[in-house]
């Protein structure tokens, strides 16, 4: 393999560095989407003051970009994901290169098609413990992915079914392929896709829905019936789903797209700004129909001012804050946390950076924690916490005396009739203590004291 840094300087090109390595061992038996990550991994190894100095933009007709950010359909690229998080790295489709050292260079490495027909098994079962779905992808050239996934909510025999059918073209949707065989053994899910049965559940209707609107992201998807012996190796991946650290769904695929059409159509009728009412009130003095809202209102407007077309509000011993709607509000928030300069802190700290940088809008907090709980990089490399799931309790006995601690305690120096050890009593409930010396520990005494 081989990779070449350049850089552009005046719409010119010119070459910086050139590394080669040759393939050895299981290196060589890597997959071809493996082989190109793989290759980029060492460079940022071999040039890391570049890659943290500058971004990077690595020129390729693969689906690297795209197989890094779902890096559940291959394991080996968790590894290689986690140490490219730290790069400011993009990943943009090959142009036309002007470098002639890249000419030559790109002449030696062989790009997959993924016009290409793919192939993808499904399988999905329903038991006690949960429904379990295995997909397993393989290209033409005979790259394996697989992907396995637990589902945490109740559901019929046939829902699991469509849920390995929409993984798997999720999956395939994150690579970037163009054309698809989907291989299931669910004599109902190939029938019903194909017009064949008529369907009379809401759930499997929505299922449907769902899958004709993400095989629009498709050239061709074509689906064919197959033995359930023939599916034995996407049938072991959802038995492995029940044992291993897999991807977990906790909504089934149906109510995630029913919402989703909900929230559509609402948005479509109208998005409500928070700033309106403010800035109505502040340049024409109008207030709402409802008395609670029109005290709200007054109540809060003498903590904002207009200038121009812009509301703003006044903060303690600071510059006045610039009040963002909720898509401004969301931009700032990721770029605060997941841009170039951001480093990945918690909800409180970001709502605080947030008003450092000069923004503010009512749910800052809120939206600030959802954001840290939702990102990927945060979950994947947070510390662990080793804090009980429940705060521990002490023991408490029901009456005074109901319980004793026996101690003995010595030896001591000598004492008068040649006591050298203490039997110590005391009580849990009130700490009564009894003591006594002794000059021997016998069981006839310890019967005494007690």
């Amino acid at each position: 393999m081989g990779v070449v840094l350049v850089k552009e300087q005046d719409n010119v090109q010119w070459p910086v560095y050139f590394f080669s390595h040759l393939l050895k061992g299981a290196e060589s038996r890597y997959t071809t989407l493996e082989k190109l990550v793989y290759g980029l991994v060492l460079m940022a190894r071999l040039l890391r003051p570049y890659f943290l100095a500058h971004p990077i933009t690595v020129l390729t007709n693969s689906t690297m970009g795209r197989a890094l950010t779902n890096v559940e359909v291959a394991g080996r690229l968790i590894k290689w994901a986690t140490e490219l998080g730290e790069y400011d790295i993009q990943y943009q489709p090959r142009t036309f290169i002007k470098a002639q050292a890249l000419a030559n260079f790109l002449t030696e490495i062989h790009q997959t098609n993924f016009e290409e027909t793919w192939k993808i098994y499904v399988v999905g079962s329903a038991i006690h413990q949960g429904s379990r779905v295995g997909v397993l992808l393989i290209s033409p050239q005979g790259d394996i992915l697989q992907l396995a996934v637990r589902l945490n909510f109740r559901d019929t025999n046939n829902e699991p079914e469509y849920e390995a059918l929409w993984a798997g073209l999720q999956a395939a949707w994150h690579i970037g392929v163009a054309r698809v065989i989907i291989y299931s053994d669910s004599q109902l899910v190939i029938q019903q896709v194909a017009d064949n049965f008529v369907v009379n559940c809401d759930k499997l209707q929505a299922y449907l829905e769902a899958y004709e609107k993400i095989k629009e992201e498709f050239t061709e998807v074509t689906m064919t019936k197959i033995p359930r012996a023939e599916n034995e190796k996407a049938n072991e991946l959802a038995k492995m789903a029940s044992s291993l650290t897999t991807w977990v769904l906790d909504r089934s695929t149906a109510q995630t797209f029913l919402i989703a059409q909900i929230d559509l159509q609402n948005n479509k009728e109208t998005t409500i700004d928070w700033r309106a009412p403010l800035i109505s009130y502040l340049l024409q003095g109008a207030l709402p129909t409802d008395p609670e809202e029109s005290r709200m209102i007054r109540k809060q407007a003498h903590a904002y001012v207009m200038i121009g077309d812009q509301l703003y509000k006044r903060s303690f011993s600071r510059p006045l804050l610039k009040c963002l709607g909720m898509e401004e509000a969301d931009q700032a928030l990721r770029e605060i946390h997941l841009g170039c300069c951001g480093s990945h802190v918690g909800g409180r700290t970001l709502s605080r950076r947030v008003l450092l940088a000069g923004y503010f809008w009512p749910t800052l907090q809120r939206d600030a924690q959802m954001l840290v709980n939702t990102c990927l990089s945060c979950q994947k490399h947070q510390n662990l916490t080793h804090r009980p799931t429940a705060l521990l309790k002490t023991s408490i006995v029901s009456c005074p005396f109901d319980q004793w601690g026996v101690d003995i305690v010595g030896p001591f120096p000598m004492a008068p009739g040649q006591k050298r050890f203490l039997l110590v009593a005391v009580d849990y409930f009130s700490k009564w203590v009894e003591a006594e010396a002794l000059a021997r520990i016998t069981e006839g005494v310890v019967i005494q004291f007690l």
